[in-house]
């Protein structure tokens, strides 16, 4: 039950960090207390919502903890940030530290609590329902956390490693095209990779090469961006796939 505790305080990570914070939010977060505030106690009645089905004060009291840290990290960054002068590159570091940092507090509590020896156990109603149906309850929330992370926190990495190199042609076409256009492929290669089609996942990234490959022909520097992107977006769906399943 370790595992499935790991992966319902992830959702709750998740939930709270990409899609319950608003553009706003993560921006002005840096200039005023009352967004990190806000954002901090988002982050930690989502964490104590995700707990719920495995309720027991204890899991309680290190969910309180872990939005307790998120808290601290999140302060300590926009302390940084305000006290040092960053690069677009250095910026990514921070932010890919600041989520490493997350996760490895989760991990950490995860840990503790299996050696200290906590008792996890869904409450018995649902218990009873998922042992009725015969659910595999860590393959259910495993597809949970793909589903999210290949969405808004892939699509959100992405832009921040490659601003930098963005060569903000006058033609940018349809507005956020591209970026559902990565949703979609990281979707189906997502959908190749369980049905060990590995061999599709090479026609997907051909079908979304030839529609722009004017302009791939033509512009090397938009070569380069479009390669990158491309690249970035399979490694994280594949990366996450192999550690998650």
């Amino acid at each position: 039950m370790v595992d499935i505790l790991f992966l319902h305080f992830f959702i709750g990570h998740i939930l709270a960090d990409y899609y319950l914070q608003t553009a706003t939010m993560a921006k002005e977060k840096e200039k005023a207390f009352r967004y990190l505030l806000s954002h901090c106690l988002i982050y930690l009645l989502t964490m104590m919502l995700v707990i719920l089905p495995l309720f027991n004060w204890q899991l309680l009291l290190w969910a309180l903890f872990i939005g307790f840290v998120h808290f601290i990290i999140d302060a300590c960054k926009v302390l940084i940030s305000k006290r040092f002068e960053f690069n677009d590159l250095q910026n990514v570091l921070l932010y890919l530290i600041d989520q490493f940092v997350h996760i490895l507090t989760i991990l950490f509590v995860v840990t503790f609590i299996l050696f200290v020896q906590v008792d996890i156990s869904y409450f018995s109603f649902l218990d009873e329902v998922l042992n009725h149906f015969d659910f595999d309850v860590k393959e259910i929330l495993s597809w949970i956390v793909m589903l999210l992370l290949i969405l808004q926190p892939s699509s959100i990495t992405i832009r921040k490693v490659l601003d930098h190199f963005d060569p903000k042609t006058s033609d940018e076409g349809i507005t956020n095209a591209g970026a559902l256009i990565g949703v979609f492929e990281r979707l189906l290669i997502l959908f190749m990779l369980y049905a060990n089609q590995y061999a599709a996942i090479g026609f997907v990234l051909t079908a979304k090469s030839i529609a722009r490959y004017n302009k791939i022909a033509e512009d090397p520097k938009f070569a380069e961006y479009y390669l990158l992107g491309t690249l970035l977006s399979s490694l994280l769906v594949i990366a996450s796939f192999t550690i998650i399943f």
